[in-house]
């Protein structure tokens, strides 16, 4: 059985498991699938703190603010991405995005507290 480089298609000579015909054909593929994870990665991060700077301008120095989501909402924050969540003694979750966190109370108001630190 003459297997084939998984890079550039020539015979692979040698172990049984090996899928590269030389060191350049693997640099080559791992180079490439690290750019385009990357770029996934990089995507996500910068709408993490896009939603971070958000949060961050609403509040100002206050620990805990109340907005209509209407105002994140045309601050184009995205409520999809959040760093993790929390779910509080009486089941209710807060979501992440870093050091600040929000719950929304109804369809129309949502709850933003700054994470002492």
């Amino acid at each position: 059985m003459n297997k084939l480089c998984i890079q550039c298609g020539q015979s692979v000579r040698g172990r049984s498991d090996k899928m590269f015909c030389s060191m350049s054909c693997k640099n080559d593929y791992n180079y490439k699938n690290r750019a385009t994870t990357k770029s996934d990665v990089k995507t996500i991060d910068d709408l993490l703190h896009r939603n971070r700077i958000i949060l961050m301008t609403l509040m100002g120095d206050s620990k805990k603010e109340t907005f209509d989501k209407m105002i994140l909402t045309r601050a184009k924050f995205r409520f999809e991405f959040h760093t993790g969540h929390y779910i509080n003694k009486e089941g209710k979750t807060y979501w992440l995005v870093y050091d600040y966190a929000w719950m929304a109370f109804s369809d129309q108001k949502i709850l933003v507290v700054r994470k002492s630190m």
